[in-house]
């Protein structure tokens, strides 16, 4: 880091060569790119391998003296030459030699000549090139589109009629800007535009190219006006000999270090120079994590003094730490980690112990270096020099320069070394009085953190757990436990957070027997008591009785002791979790009685529904019954056959509510049977269809309304599946009765089938009525009777149907949609193995009954992929 960020053998310095030349910094396609550019005029080399990217919107400054290249460089991208070697793109294209191409691609030049015709006036300039055929026709249009054009540039030139003759410097090089820009160019090149004229026109000419700026015009400004780059430019180009040596941040720089490299001379390293690396510093110490401060002086030192190897140590408990390094050796590195104050310690201890510079010119002398033997000559070290870092309260470290050279060194950099011993004793204490204050801040953290867990939306038994691993950060233990005694039985370990899940077994172990013992101490309730361990850990424990027995709040340390806060945030956190406990004592029981009512209020709604569907068809076939054995009255043949199909109707329709009802309990009991076999998606769909209610009996006082729409669609080559078909026939009966029955008339239901990914398959049923909420699913049964009343049901289609599909393998999803319902039906091709696997494996003889069933069942007719049926009287099945 230290040789690559200040290098003093580069020809600038390093806030200089914040970019590599030639390499626009990181981020989108640059806009304009040259790559290579070379241009020779026979044996003289104007340009010579020039490589540089100017990003959209920016401003670049080619900085050089006279036939350093610039005005040369900006005639290649202006069309005027061509380039010997090398390529010039424009967003991503080549760029001709052609001026009148370039300007086509959006590049216009303004010149330091202008090439302004002095006998024409500012619109006839302006617009010379670009006139239209009203300019032909009437001199009014030619001067209100140049005062536009003026106007829209921010230009204060009024009197467009004036000769150009009689304009100033300043308002003739706004002319020739504007000109430029009556061709809305993206890409402006300006060839020393403040070259002759004053200080207010300079400042006029400034004004403009920093609109064209903010407008997100990409400029390339080629000047010799240092002062006026810096106020522009967003990055300067330097070029000398025809070559770019630099690229620079005016931001970062100062404007002697341009004249320096403009001018081929060595960049200052005078007083100037360390003070601005002494600011940087300063900025770079105020925005870094502490940890690196010392690493970040020891590098500025290393630049500032122009060596490479560097080391601090820092006093602490009666010893000098090494804390950071630069490009030592490992041996030295390991023999100077710790070092005891005084001579033991050479030069580093001594300079502690006389609290002095101490200064080695010749190591192979002796001297402080004697403990070390011939350690510096395998290191390469002949001198070195360590200065002491003091503080407020005494000694706080030693920083210590090593030099591959004798001889004592010059009185500026001893003092500058003092000066960054200044730095590191500030960035010392900074850092001792941030431990502190992260040390209470970290009590207050854990307390917060604790008090948020228990109180906030988690589940008490889920944040237990939570709250003790920020209890454990907070003490920084290494165990922290929660056990419980019950008043008739063992105790057990509520809640544990360790620093390693693997010695959780022993660790519960011991926190157990640290609880018993802790138990055993009468009237010690919420106070903390220390302990030691079995293994010489030291333990922390907190006893307190919460609903359901006593408690024990219990922390260890394997490896140091606790501090002097862990006693107080050891209590609090007792007195937290005991008030946590109690509230989940009273949420429970709260919640066990809401449980109850809800079941208790379920259960009665359900026994009004079911009642009321089996009252209905069992009225029915009473009535009707009666009514034929009544003996006073002779029904005619038409009359008793009407009685005799309603009482069958009704009859059937009972049949399948007791059906539903078995249904449902096998289902939630775990016991339905599928009996299994190879099925067509189609021919179950086509079964489906061919079960649909017939069409509703129009009532006397409403029209016959048109039957609604089913349309069908099946991907071809759909696999065949693994399930029951009578029971997805079931499905999809229901389904689609629901979509009938449960809409107004004239809905249309579409159903399709595809497959869905590698071994399964997707059906649709959707359809464009009102449309059902999303809870549906969820709660099937309390969602139809609420949102579909206006029709008779005991509402255990859906939920059926979802068991159904379950038990297949396969889930049953609510899609949302723009209008009407949509249900997305996954099956698998084969279904997974497990229960629901086994329960679909029929028995030899039923599969030969279902074999045979499918055999015997009577073929239904072909059914269109558009079918009219009509509104059923059924609900859902």
């Amino acid at each position: 880091m230290l040789g690559a960020y200040w290098d003093h053998n580069v020809q600038v310095n390093a806030l200089a060569m914040s970019r590599v030349p030639g390499r626009s910094p990181a981020g989108p396609a640059p806009h304009l790119s040259m790559s290579g550019l070379t241009v020779r005029f026979g044996t003289l080399t104007a340009l010579d391998g020039v490589s540089l990217d100017v990003r959209a919107g920016e401003l670049v400054a080619l900085a050089g003296e006279n036939g350093a290249g610039k005005t040369t460089l900006l005639r290649c991208v202006g069309g005027d030459i061509a380039p010997s070697s090398g390529s010039i793109e424009v967003d991503g294209r080549s760029l001709p030699p052609d001026p009148i191409a370039a300007r086509r691609r959006g590049v216009c030049v303004v010149w330091q000549d202008l090439a302004l015709c002095d006998n024409l006036d500012v619109a006839s300039n302006v617009l010379l090139g670009q006139e239209r055929r009203r300019h032909f026709l009437s001199d009014i249009y030619l001067h209100t589109d140049a005062a536009k054009l003026f106007r829209r540039l921010g230009i204060p030139l009024r009197d467009t009629t004036r000769s150009v003759r009689s304009l100033s410097g300043g308002q003739r090089q706004l002319v020739a800007v504007a000109r430029a820009m009556a061709y809305d160019p993206r890409l402006l090149l300006l060839d020393e535009p403040t070259a002759s004229v004053g200080v207010q026109e300079s400042a006029l000419v400034e004004d403009l190219i920093m609109r064209l700026r903010e407008r997100g015009t990409t400029i390339v400004l080629a000047c010799h006006d240092i002062s006026q780059m810096f106020r522009l430019a967003d990055r300067i180009a330097v070029l000398r000999h025809g070559r770019l040596i630099a690229e620079v941040d005016p931001s970062e720089v100062h404007p002697d270090d341009v004249v320096a490299l403009v001018s081929g001379q060595e960049v200052d390293s005078s007083a100037r120079r360390q003070l601005t690396r002494l600011h940087g510093l300063t900025g770079r110490l105020v925005s870094s994590d502490p940890s690196s401060s010392l690493s970040l002086i020891l590098s500025a030192l290393g630049a500032a003094l122009g060596s490479e190897r560097l080391c601090i140590h820092l006093f602490e408990e009666s010893s000098l730490v090494c804390t950071a390094s630069l490009g030592l050796p490992a041996p030295l590195l390991s023999a100077w980690s710790r070092l005891p104050p005084g001579p033991a310690g050479g030069p580093v201890g001594m300079a502690a112990a006389t609290e002095r510079p101490v200064i080695e010119d010749n190591i192979r002398a002796g001297g402080t270096w004697a403990p070390f033997g011939d350690l510096a000559r395998s290191a390469r070290v002949a001198s070195s020099w360590s200065v002491p870092v003091l503080g407020p309260g005494g000694l706080l470290g030693v920083i210590t320069v090593f030099r591959g050279i004798t001889g004592k060194p010059q009185r500026d950099d001893l003092d500058l070394a003092t000066l960054y011993a200044g730095y590191a004793a500030s960035a010392i204490e900074r850092d001792r009085l941030l431990d502190e204050v992260t040390a209470r801040n970290r009590v207050l953290e854990t307390i917060r953190e604790v008090l948020e867990t228990l109180a906030g939306p988690v589940p008490v038994a889920d944040g237990l757990s939570i709250a003790l691993q920020a209890l454990r950060r907070g003490l920084e233990a290494d165990e922290v436990a929660l056990v419980t005694q019950q008043p008739e039985g063992p105790s057990t370990c509520r809640a544990f957070s360790g620093s390693s899940p693997a010695a959780r077994a022993g660790a519960t172990q011991a926190m157990l027997g640290a609880a018993k013992a802790a138990l055993a101490r009468p009237g010690r309730d919420g106070t903390a008591v220390h302990g030691a361990g079995a293994d010489g850990e030291w333990l922390l424990s907190v006893t307190f009785a919460a609903p359901g027995g006593r408690n024990v709040l219990a922390a260890s340390w394997r490896h140091g002791s606790p501090s002097e806060d862990a006693t107080n945030l050891l209590e609090d956190a007792a007195h937290s979790l005991r008030l946590a406990l109690e509230r989940e004592k009273a949420l429970a029981a709260h919640q066990e009685a809401m449980t109850l009512r809800q079941s208790q209020e379920l259960q009665r709604g359900f026994l009004r529904r079911l009642s009321h569907e089996l009252r209905t068809p069992l009225t029915a076939i009473t009535g009707y019954a009666s009514s034929l054995l009544q003996p006073d009255v002779t029904w005619d043949a038409e009359s008793q056959q009407r009685f005799l199909s309603r009482i069958a109707a009704e009859s059937s329709r009972l049949g399948r509510l007791v059906n539903d009802l078995l249904d449902f309990s096998a289902i939630e009991s775990g016991i339905l049977r599928l009996q299994c076999d190879w099925c067509d998606i189609p021919l179950v769909l086509d079964a489906a269809l061919a079960c649909l209610p017939p069409a509703r009996q129009p009532r006397a006082e409403a029209p016959l309304v048109e039957a609604p729409l089913v349309e069908v669609s099946c991907e071809r080559d759909l696999p065949a599946i693994w399930a029951d078909h009578d029971r997805l026939e079931q499905v999809f009966v229901n389904l689609l009765t629901n979509a009938l029955v449960h809409n107004p008339p004239g809905t249309r239901v579409v159903v399709t089938a595809a497959a869905d990914r590698p071994g399964a398959v997707l059906v649709r049923v959707a359809d464009d009525g009102e449309g059902l909420p999303p809870d549906v699913l969820q709660a099937p049964a309390e969602s139809v009777r609420q949102h579909r009343s206006r029709t008779a049901g005991a509402g255990l289609g859906l939920s059926i149907a979802s068991g159904i599909v379950a038990a297949h393998g396969g889930r049953i999803e609510l899609e949302k949609a723009a209008r009407g319902t949509c249900f997305r039906i996954h099956l698998p091709v084969e279904m997974p193995a497990g229960p629901a696997r086994a329960a679909a494996a029929p028995t030899p003889g039923a599969e030969a009954a279902q074999r045979r069933g499918r055999h015997e069942r009577p073929e239904t007719p072909a059914v269109p992929r558009e079918v009219a049926t009509a509104m059923g009287a059924r609900p859902g099945a």
